[in-house]
């Protein structure tokens, strides 16, 4: 009889444990699609640029990359990281500033890197939890690459060819908003 109840409470799992990754697959497509749609809408409302496709990390893998990080509390606790192709990020800071990319200074580049973190993690956020507060902690710069330190799921990894560069990103959660 003890074996049969193990069986049963066995069995009785299944469902559960189906149930549970069913819905940690459609959380990870609600971040990835939001990942995806801040990242299109802060590079053309903010940079007037426009991203042409979605590559494979390993595509640019090789290119030489500005890295920033930032962490957020809240609902939920996590971290952006961002990767942004060194021949973007006068592009980027040149559009921001209003100044011809000759005129910028490194500060104003990474400031810029480091403000376009600051403004995709708002917008994930906004997107995936729009009633919660969160405190955004302030971006910084990364002296390492993303490939070799990030603890993200592959699936939260996004990369975005803009023609004339392109941004890698991250988004991660250490926990999780909690069910309503």
């Amino acid at each position: 009889m003890v074996g049969t109840s193990r069986d049963q409470a066995h069995e009785a799992a299944r469902p559960r444990d189906a149930a549970h990754e069913e819905a940690k697959l459609r959380d990870a497509a609600r971040v990835e699609q939001s990942l995806r749609e801040s990242v299109e809408e802060v590079l053309e409302t903010m940079f007037f640029l426009t991203v042409e496709q979605e590559v494979d990390w390993a595509e640019v893998s090789a290119k030489e990359h500005l890295f920033a990080e930032m962490d957020f509390q809240g609902a939920a606790e996590g971290r952006l990281e961002l990767a942004v192709s060194a021949d973007l990020a006068p592009m980027l800071a040149s559009g921001f500033f209003g100044k011809d990319e000759s005129e910028l200074s490194e500060a104003e580049i990474r400031g810029v890197v480091c403000e376009l973190a600051n403004m995709l993690c708002g917008s994930v956020l906004s997107r995936l939890e729009s009633g919660s507060l969160f405190a955004l902690g302030a971006p910084q710069m990364m002296t390492s690459d993303l490939e070799k330190l990030s603890r993200m799921d592959p699936g939260h990894r996004k990369v975005f060819d803009l023609g004339c560069g392109d941004v890698k990103t991250c988004f991660w959660m250490w926990r999780e908003p909690e069910a309503a």
